[in-house]
């Protein structure tokens, strides 16, 4: 299986269907037509800023682990690790926002990606946590890992994204993501 076939089977995982009706009964009403959904949205720039607001967490986040491997910048480290930390809850606000709008099989794979990334969320969180008293490398192990795990979600969000595979139209009134 290549790499292309395994994230176009993302689409089929039907099994997450139940949990993002659920998640988007509450989140498509709160939305909607809002002053709220279209700023998370960025209707007010003509194009979602869910990409752009994830630039400042991944870049963070990549920027702590190669400065990791330098050794001995345990401080400046543990600072983009916070700014992070400190970015993602725009990025995961407008993420979901975007979802909200998508179709059934857009959903399944928006589902998977949120997943990976709240992984990597975590991973970091676990990595600033320890280096309050110590950067060891436990520290450095949770923080390559998180930054592992982020980085399937963005493949997977591009793939959400960007994908020319067919999929179904967006439900009424809705617009889709994909280009």
């Amino acid at each position: 299986m290549t790499l292309e076939q395994a994230l176009d089977s993302l689409e089929s995982a039907s099994f997450l269907d139940g949990t993002g009706n659920a998640i988007n009964g509450v989140l498509e009403p709160a939305l909607d037509d809002s002053a709220i959904g279209g700023a998370l949205r960025g209707r007010w720039i003509g194009h979602p800023i869910h990409p752009a607001l994830v630039n400042v967490t991944i870049g963070s986040w990549t920027s702590a682990v190669a400065l990791d491997l330098l050794n001995h910048q345990s401080r400046a480290s543990k600072l983009v690790i916070s700014v992070g930390l400190a970015s993602a809850p725009a990025a995961i606000a407008t993420g979901w926002a975007d979802w909200s709008t998508m179709n059934t099989r857009q959903r399944r794979v928006g589902m998977i990606h949120a997943a990976s990334n709240a992984t990597g969320v975590f991973l970091f969180l676990g990595s600033y946590l320890r280096r309050r008293k110590h950067t060891d490398g436990v520290a450095k192990a949770l923080a390559a890992a998180g930054l592992a795990a982020a980085s399937v979600g963005g493949l997977i969000g591009g793939h959400l994204a960007y994908s020319s595979t067919e999929q179904e139209p967006a439900p009424a009134g809705k617009h889709s993501i994909r280009r």
